[in-house]
């Protein structure tokens, strides 16, 4: 009902978060009302992509997955990419960090592709993997792999190449 009655995105977005978030009932339906509302509004969908991103659930990551293919994300937009794949790096620790890896791969490979076409913001992304050293043992050494697999890369970008080796040093 605060979804609904919302007079103002603050709180529309509010609502809509703790729906996500919470996994409550009629989560979809108001994501679905807030798409359709705010579909012109780069920055309101910013926040759509966003909210979906950073929920704490287990199926966060093939819902991330999916998103990629939505008619509204490009990996050409930089805020887009931060919104979808940098929420989920750096504001969604428990999907990001999961204990099969499988956060880290995804990110990792998002990267390695955005390299070609954006060296800056996948630098920016990349970033995420900074904190490594503090993980409990399986997900550091995780982290650490991946980190290695990447900086055996000899086709990295120059700015990717840095934050990689900044991240192992």
């Amino acid at each position: 009902s605060r979804f609904a009655s919302a007079d103002n995105m603050t709180d529309r977005l509010a609502a809509l978060t703790l729906l996500v978030h919470d996994h409550m009932p009629r989560e979809e339906e108001a994501l679905a009302a807030y798409r359709e509302r705010h579909t012109d509004s780069s920055l309101a969908m910013d926040k759509w992509f966003m909210v979906q991103a950073t929920a704490p659930h287990e199926g966060t990551l093939d819902r991330v997955r999916a998103l990629t293919a939505h008619p509204g994300f490009s990996a050409g937009n930089p805020n887009r990419v931060r919104a979808l794949i940098g929420a989920f790096a750096t504001g969604n620790q428990s999907q990001f960090n999961r204990i099969d890896g499988a956060g880290y791969i995804f990110v990792a490979d998002f990267v390695e592709e955005l390299d070609t076409r954006n060296p800056q913001a996948a630098a920016r992304l990349m970033s995420a993997f900074r904190s490594w050293r503090a993980l409990e043992g399986r997900r550091r050494g995780l982290a650490e792999a991946r980190l290695r697999a990447m900086a055996s890369r000899k086709d990295l970008s120059v700015d990717l190449a840095d934050i990689v080796t900044r991240c192992l040093q």
